[in-house]
């Protein structure tokens, strides 16, 4: 009787165990499930931080609409300092400046009136839309020394000793190869010819790229003396972004 009693309940406790594993396997699915639904969640924001910043970081600028509004905001001058970055390069009548990925020629026309009808400002940049944005700035503005060509994303293809001063600002964090880039520039350069960078610190800021998509100070300098240049001066004035001028050794 007790062996029919046991072979009785033997069916009930393996239906008993097969339910047991059935829940643990569940249970253990709603865990890894539970698990990756959090990760995702902590992983978004960085996710869309990204995407935000993607066509800054390494992709063209052809929405120039956007761009305009953008680079043109009143509120950048607050501190991107345009008139005190021009009066500190201490630009003189009949000089050649170069503005390389100058983009809506922010800079640009300000160069040209810095160096008078006798100089000129050449805005350079690899995406034509804002080629046709500067020229056509140009004649609003109705300066004939403003001019604007597009140029290779690896080659400024300047002629030798054109140039008193190339000026980058935001734009080395787009680039790739600089120090060959650098060494390309120093024969475009007259004697007495400098560089001048302007770029966001490699820290958390309100404007800019994020941290992982800028180049620490030490990075830049580092470069330029990798490609035979020397910083000769440290401009400390902008709120966010170095400010370093450079001449070949």
């Amino acid at each position: 009787m007790a062996r029919d009693s046991q072979r009785a309940n033997q069916p009930l406790c393996v239906a008993a165990e097969t339910a047991q594993r059935s829940y643990r396997r569940r249970s253990s699915g709603e865990v890894v499930s539970l698990v990756i639904t959090l990760m995702a969640i902590l992983l978004l924001p960085r996710a869309l931080r990204a995407q935000e910043h993607t066509p800054t970081a390494h992709h063209g600028f052809g929405d120039v609409a956007h761009w305009a509004g953008v680079f043109e905001s009143p509120d950048r001058a607050k501190w991107q300092k345009p008139d005190d970055v021009v009066q500190a390069l201490d630009l003189k009548r009949g000089q050649m400046v170069i503005d390389i990925g100058a983009g809506t020629g922010y800079f640009t026309r300000r160069f040209a009136k810095a160096v008078g009808p006798s100089g000129e400002a050449l805005g350079l940049d690899i995406e034509p839309a804002m080629i046709d944005y500067m020229k056509a700035d140009a004649e609003k503005q109705g300066l004939k020394n403003y001019q604007a060509r597009l140029v290779k994303r690896d080659d400024p293809e300047l002629p030798p000793h054109s140039a008193d001063v190339v000026f980058f600002c935001d734009t080395l964090h787009h680039m790739h190869d600089r120090v060959a880039y650098f060494q390309k520039l120093a024969s475009a350069l007259k004697p007495d010819g400098h560089v001048i960078v302007i770029d966001f610190e490699k820290q958390p800021l309100p404007v800019g790229p994020p941290p992982e998509d800028k180049l620490s100070r030490e990075e830049v300098i580092a470069e330029f003396r990798a490609a035979g240049y020397r910083l000769v001066h440290d401009h400390d004035f902008l709120p966010y972004q170095y400010f370093f001028e450079f001449e070949p050794e």
